[in-house]
């Protein structure tokens, strides 16, 4: 007969199934999410240790071991009022001008932590590093360069301030291990008066713009009368020393051959034109007539 389990053998595995289940009830193991990095608070070896865990499954030891899971991916914070989407949202920053003029910066805000000191900046910040180092830090950075302009120039020079921020609160940030990406000051609001007079300005640069290139095209237009009138005189001149020259040239060409040419073939064409028979008489002064001598045989 096979060897029956005793009841020493059923205790023991009912001991066994009993420590298993208490084991894996108190989840031993803990998995790090993407774009994570796993804080662990050991409290055998007296508080935050410098390594953490990294992407993907993980072992602790309960009861002694916990892990936090810090994002070291890229995280957006955006100062405006009324955003919903992506990231966390804060107030829009009210700043000033040099000019004291109140403006209303809405801002982007990009950054992350730099993986090697996650546990250093849960230890020394904590969880809410975000409130407590990059918020303060960007809005006094804001608050700082915009104050160096005047509301005038604001919007004109807004990249100019943009980078100065970013330069700035970089700097800053880095002192914190955390990496500034990016800032984009996507929009400026000023009050109500102000806004009047940047429109009527608007307006005003508007119909100078046109009243300038109505201007030069009628200025065009006067070089081009211009322009057709030169090219008339000049046509002119070209004709009249065209003609002048022709002239010299007839006026050379005229020689003594020339006119004995013409004389001979004057001649020529009288002879042709004689019927043979001279006159009888021809007269002379006084309108007396003079008989003419027959001189044919």
């Amino acid at each position: 007969m096979p060897n029956l389990p005793t009841l020493t053998d059923a205790k023991w595995l009912i001991i066994l199934i009993v420590a298993a289940f208490a084991f894996f009830s108190v989840n031993p193991f803990v998995n790090i999410e993407a774009g994570h990095r796993g804080v662990i608070f050991d409290k055998l070896r007296g508080g935050v240790q410098k390594g953490t865990f990294s992407e993907g499954l993980h072992f602790r030891i309960p009861f002694f071991q916990s892990v936090l899971q810090i994002p070291v991916r890229t995280q957006k914070i955006v100062f405006s009022d009324g955003y919903s989407g992506f990231g966390s949202r804060r107030p829009i920053m009210k700043a000033a001008s040099s000019d004291l003029q109140d403006v209303n910066v809405h801002v982007v805000i990009t950054y992350s932590l730099e993986k090697e000191s996650v546990s250093r900046i849960y230890q020394e910040v904590g969880e809410d590093y975000e409130a407590k180092k990059v918020v303060p830090q960007a809005v006094d950075a804001v608050k700082t360069f915009t104050a160096k302009y005047k509301v005038a120039e604001i919007l004109t020079k807004r990249e100019e301030i943009r980078n100065k921020v970013f330069e700035y609160l970089r700097d800053v940030l880095a002192k914190e291990n955390i990496i500034l990406e990016d800032v984009n000051l996507t929009n400026f609001e000023f009050n109500e008066q102000f806004k009047a007079a940047i429109e009527q300005k608007q307006i005003e640069e508007q119909k100078a713009q046109k009243e300038e290139y109505v201007l030069k095209q009628k200025e065009i237009r006067v070089q081009q009368k211009i322009k057709e009138a030169e090219a008339e005189k000049q046509a002119k001149i070209l004709e009249g020393e065209g003609v002048a020259e022709y002239n010299k040239l007839i006026q050379q060409e005229i020689s003594d051959k020339v006119l004995e040419y013409k004389r001979l073939e004057n001649n020529r064409i009288a002879i042709n034109k004689w019927n043979g028979i001279y006159p009888a008489t021809y007269f002379g002064g006084e309108n007396s007539a003079i008989p003419l001598i027959n001189l044919q045989p």
